[in-house]
């Protein structure tokens, strides 16, 4: 038999290469939501538009969400969503495609919406930068986060100057995000564009999150809790605000969760965000809620994403810790849901 030249051999490879089909349907979804195919530059709309696409896109939809829910450990896309998690860059933005081209009447819209949003987003990271450098902020929305850092900035002791910078970014970017009402650097966008701006602010602030975890834990091994005699009510608050949002970093929650609650015994913390802090553990760790804090909206009701343990007793609890009965909480919450 006569042996091919290795450059023909190299030649019929990578012809079989180049005329291997793309992945389709579930694998496609995959495909975007692990990175292989790169989201951000990925034609949602030419997917979910094109005649005769639908039902490829709905199972490159589905597919996206299985492969995100098996890479977290989570049963399901809803269990996902539940924990608070957070994704990675490619997993938020191909999230993102497909429910914000499901809000463009066309791949024109959805194409045009995409532009704006990555428009405002770029005003988004031009003011944060400017405000976590400690520079007048060109967007009002950030004056809150531009008066912590210049308090951060004149705190005498290190370990508040960085607990003040880490509260002001942890802020920031969740004040960023766009819901019902406009944001001056987000003027015009459509629901399409609202959704891809908020997974992008989202993934550039769940790094910001990562690294205020880290940070926490690092001060934890050097002093018990930011208690409220020794620091004040601000520093407790904004310390406990990082643990609430380190859900990427389940032995930082537990560690701030088990230093709070002696606090809260001596009166060094506050009691009400304790709870809810217990309750934000027990949902990343499987168990039920103790104080029913952790909620969320369903068909415009405001309602558990876990269970809780002996609801017979609930409001008992929630009045130990200085919380509202549950009922004034579930209807102050609905409002909000309808919005």
């Amino acid at each position: 038999m006569r042996l091919l030249s290795a450059g023909l051999a190299a030649a019929l490879l990578f012809a079989s290469v180049a005329s291997a089909d793309p992945p389709v349907g579930p694998a496609l979804g995959a495909a975007l939501a692990h990175g292989e195919i790169d989201p951000t530059a990925y034609d949602f709309g030419a997917l979910r538009y094109t005649p005769g696409q639908t039902l490829i896109f709905l199972a490159a939809q589905t597919g996206a969400q299985t492969a995100v829910a098996a890479a977290h450990g989570k049963p399901n896309w809803p269990a996902v969503v539940a924990a608070h998690t957070c994704l990675t860059p490619a997993e938020q933005m191909t999230n993102a495609g497909f429910d914000s081209v499901l809000l463009a009447p066309d791949a024109a819209t959805w194409t045009r919406e995409k532009a704006a949003a990555d428009a405002a987003f770029v005003r988004y990271a031009a003011a944060r930068d400017a405000v976590l450098a400690g520079q007048p902020s060109p967007e009002p929305e950030f004056a809150p986060e531009t008066a912590e850092v210049a308090l951060a900035a004149r705190a005498r002791q290190p370990e508040i100057q960085a607990l003040y910078r880490h509260h002001a970014a942890d802020q920031l970017w969740r004040h960023a995000l766009v819901f019902g009402t406009p944001k001056p650097y987000a003027q015009d966008l459509g629901k399409a564009g609202v959704v891809w701006l908020n997974a992008r602010i989202t993934s550039d602030g769940c790094d910001i999150d990562r690294a205020a975890a880290v940070w926490l834990k690092q001060a934890l091994a050097k002093l018990t809790w930011f208690d409220i005699e020794t620091y004040g009510k601000d520093a407790d608050q904004a310390a406990w605000l990082i643990a609430e949002h380190a859900d990427n970093d389940p032995e930082t929650q537990l560690l701030a969760l088990n230093r709070m609650g002696v606090a809260v015994i001596n009166k060094q913390s506050n009691a009400a965000n304790f709870a809810y802090l217990w309750d934000r553990v027990a949902l990343n760790t499987g168990r039920p809620q103790r104080y029913g804090t952790q909620m969320r909206c369903d068909a415009g009701a405001w309602t558990p994403v876990s269970p809780v343990e002996d609801v017979s007793k609930l409001n008992e609890r929630r009045r130990w810790v200085g919380l509202a009965p549950e009922a004034d909480y579930a209807r102050q919450g609905a409002m909000m849901c309808r919005g």
